[in-house]
């Protein structure tokens, strides 16, 4: 199999089960909304941004290094996948015992001045027990994609979500009238039980699949080139991560400032972040797993400086993401309401998910282009433009938040967002060779979408339904993508020599490499 069609292939195959376990988890957030309420979805959600933060130190670019160092090695065959892989997982597991002991001591502390509420430190020191355990498995996630293992590996990711859930529930159902704090310390036990279960499910995999080449080269250049991918990763990623954290830990501060009360407050920062959001990101699973795969992929051209394929690649990407992220923010726009009450029976989210509609298509092209750079062995801007987009948000919660509430709330969300694709794109642009097209990439797909929903809202009116909203929610969607896809074709976004491509990977990228 062609790197090509191998690579399309592990993107169909991660993005059926990245949707697969994003229903599970926004169905399982459903029933968490129904068990602890908004507000209580809203401590949860100051509990994992704290969390979030402490498996960000813990894992330290591990995930990224033995991509990369595994994929080049492939490349120039200079050292053994096992070298290189007890090297990164004895890094990955001493910082994960580090920031295990970290947040454990640090959890009385974070939970009564980050956090504001004493109800959260419990649950913080169950969470350390799976940062050993999160790192190492970091580590081998990243060999797994490196190699193109991927089956064995989603079967995994796909167990660790269902033991979640089974231990979750049970222990939900067992403590769930001893108030709020017990409920949250079920919730983290269950997603302790299952970053275990899965990290040893991963291992026990990786010594089956590695290869038993005996070691060669020298183990201190392994170290050094480690490091040298690592390390900038990690230093971005974590002061990102510290600063989003400061800025969601912020945002009810803020709120409750504007005027609202504590309930109120987290009850409003969970709407947006644990039920608007999640749906509005939940289609960026196609794009999240091409973003991975193309990290190896690209790297392993750049270590050879095969340009030309590497240009076709991202021209390549870029298309499909544009296409495909303009599309789905107006199917959002127009079926907001149909998928609030579809999935959460509530229409006070369906504001939120048209307001945030529009800022689909830099999310997702955002997070398209940073598996680009980091393949292109930019990882060192990557962490610069993290570091300033987070510290500009920092600063806009802290002024906005109080004044304008949840408007200024949702005006750092796009602000963030904005501020990191346009710093991304630009160093792409620097880099490689980018070609877009602005017509046939951008004005097209924005003219067939708006057509394509007002057409859907046009035969709904003409030919009322008398269905379930949930049922009448999946008509309205299927619809417009159909219709969405049509026009497309028709005004040739997609024209014959792409389809051929889809469909026949080999053919026409042989002629590239």
């Amino acid at each position: 199999m062609s790197g090509a069609k191998k690579l399309f292939h592990n993107t169909l195959l991660l993005t059926a089960t990245s949707f697969l376990m994003r229903t599970v988890s926004v169905s399982f957030s459903v029933y968490l909304t129904g068990k602890i309420g908004a507000d209580g979805i809203g401590l949860f959600q100051l509990i994992t941004a704290v969390y979030s933060m402490a498996i960000t130190f813990a894992s330290a670019g591990i995930r990224l290094a033995s991509m990369r160092l595994v994929a080049n090695n492939r490349s120039i065959r200079k050292h053994s996948d096992r070298q290189i892989m007890n090297m990164c997982i004895a890094y990955s597991f001493v910082c994960g015992v580090v920031m295990a002991l970290i947040l454990s001591g640090f959890s009385g502390l974070a939970g009564q001045k980050w956090i504001g509420d004493i109800r959260s430190v419990p649950s913080l020191k169950v969470l350390s027990l799976s940062l050993p355990f999160v790192s190492v498995s970091a580590a081998l996630g990243g060999y797994f994609t490196a190699i193109g293992k991927i089956v064995r590996y989603t079967v995994v990711q796909f167990l660790e979500q269902l033991v979640k859930i089974c231990i979750t529930v049970i222990s939900l159902r067992a403590v769930l009238s001893h108030g709020l704090e017990a409920s949250c310390i079920a919730i983290v036990f269950g997603m302790t039980c299952a970053e275990i279960f899965s990290a040893i499910c991963s291992f026990v995999l990786y010594k089956y699949s590695s290869d038993k080449t005996a070691s060669q080269g020298k183990v201190g250049e392994i170290i050094k080139n480690m490091l040298r991918i690592a390390l900038p990763d990690a230093v971005g990623a974590e002061m990102r991560s510290i600063l989003m954290t400061v800025e969601h830990l912020l945002i009810p501060v803020g709120l409750r400032k504007s005027g609202s009360n504590m309930q109120t407050a987290m009850a409003t920062y969970g709407i947006v972040h644990g039920m608007a959001l999640p749906l509005v990101l939940y289609p960026s699973a196609l794009l999240s797993s091409l973003s991975g795969l193309l990290v190896p992929e690209i790297s392993a051209q750049h270590i050879t400086k095969n340009n030309v394929r590497i240009g076709y690649m991202i021209a390549r990407v870029l298309h499909i993401a544009l296409i495909f992220s303009i599309g789905t923010a107006g199917i959002v726009y127009f079926n907001s309401d149909e998928l609030s009450l579809a999935v959460y029976n509530n229409r006070d989210v369906a504001f939120y998910i048209q307001v945030l509609s529009p800022l689909i298509p830099v999310m997702y092209m955002d997070m398209t282009i940073d598996g680009m750079l980091k393949g292109l062995d930019q990882q060192v801007s990557y962490m610069r433009y993290n570091i300033i987009d987070a510290a500009v948000c920092v600063v806009m919660v802290y002024f906005l938040v109080p004044v304008l509430s949840v408007k200024g709330y949702i005006m750092v969300v796009f602000m963030s967002e904005i501020i990191n694709f346009a710093l991304s794109f630009r160093r792409l642009t620097i880099v490689s060779e980018v070609k877009v097209d602005l017509f046939r990439d951008l004005v097209i797909p924005m003219l067939c979408v708006i057509s394509a929903g007002s057409i859907k809202d046009i035969m709904f009116r003409l030919f009322p339904v008398t269905l379930g909203y949930k049922t009448a929610s999946i008509m309205s969607i299927v619809l417009s993508i159909f219709f969405y896809i049509a026009l497309l074709r028709l005004f040739s976004a997609i024209n014959r020599e792409e389809i051929h491509w889809a469909r026949n990977l080999t053919g026409k990228i042989k002629s590239y490499g």
